[in-house]
């Protein structure tokens, strides 16, 4: 098991220079579907900034059971506190550190966050695409490692109490594009993250009842309290984070060994999704049995 070592705190001229970068990316517009979009340079400028937030705020733990695989691969995590997840920034970081930014890779991202002025041109050049098929394919194709989180907003926003559970709902897509594919799928395990707010219920039912789903593409209507709004009814919007210690584990690679016809297999997929879901929910179990996360970390 590789633990990433914290690294040397970057200078004033780094961080500033980060800052820089953002604001001259900040003026452009988000390529969605542009794999071409992602910025290696634009990367290696902002991760000074992403390191202090990686190394000091969030104290993040970063564990690597097996080094990821050279070629392409389908990374698929579990999600965490909603729509302001600090994880997703944390396995970023991570690997950059590890793999560089010149490394090919992408993340699939729903559709709303390259509305969000700035933030929408800086997620697509650190290689956030828009979720589809096709975007995967075309990643993977190109030699890319692809981040999924299949679970989405059901998993994101699922209630404090079920924080140690995996949340993908009926979704199959993604194992259905790695056997189409034929490449290797890398779970990843975070937990912290979901202790950086309160949720009480996932208001699936108060959804459905306002049309989310068609409307918004939403299939949650959350109900908890979180910075700084206090009190979050129904809008799962970004919300600002505590210092919750996160602790992630990237574990061996998962060689599925069907062949393509598969895919077109209910019963076969099916069978290949419990076995993920299965292998990720004994990493979340292991990392929730450590205790180094959330609000009061142990150890």
């Amino acid at each position: 098991m590789l633990t990433l070592p914290r690294e040397t705190r970057p200078g004033l001229d780094l961080v500033k220079d980060a800052l820089a970068a953002l604001r001259e990316k900040g003026r452009e517009r988000p390529r969605p579907n542009d794999l071409d979009a992602r910025d290696p340079a634009f990367i290696a400028r902002l991760l000074p900034l992403l390191g202090l937030f990686y190394d000091d705020y969030f104290r993040c733990e970063t564990e690597i059971e097996e080094e990821l695989p050279e070629g392409p691969f389908l990374g698929v995590s579990n999600h965490n506190a909603m729509t302001g997840m600090p994880d997703m920034y944390c396995h970023m970081t991570a690997f950059w550190r590890r793999y560089g930014p010149s490394r090919p890779a992408y993340g699939l991202m729903h559709d709303l966050p390259f509305s969000v002025p700035k933030a929408g041109i800086w997620l697509n050049a650190c290689g956030a695409i828009a979720a589809s098929q096709e975007n995967a394919r075309r990643a993977l194709a190109r030699g890319a490692a692809v981040l999924v989180f299949p679970g989405g907003d059901l998993d994101a926003c699922k209630p404090t109490s079920a924080q140690y559970t995996i949340r993908f709902g009926r979704r199959r897509g993604f194992v259905r594009l790695a056997i189409r594919e034929g490449v290797p799928i890398v779970p990843v395990v975070s937990v912290g993250a979901h202790q950086s707010l309160y949720i009480a219920t996932d208001g699936r039912r108060l959804a459905e009842w306002l049309r989310l789903p068609r409307i918004a593409r939403s299939n949650v209507a959350p109900l908890g309290l979180a910075l700084p709004w206090g009190l979050i009814v129904g809008v799962p919007i970004p919300h600002v984070p505590p210092p919750v210690k996160i602790h992630t584990r990237m574990l061996r690679p998962l060689h599925l060994g069907l062949p393509r016809e598969a895919a077109d297999d209910p019963a076969e997929v099916e069978r290949a999704f419990e076995r993920i879901v299965a292998v990720m929910q004994a990493g979340l179990d292991a990392l929730r049995a450590a205790g180094r996360h959330g609000l009061f970390p142990r150890g």
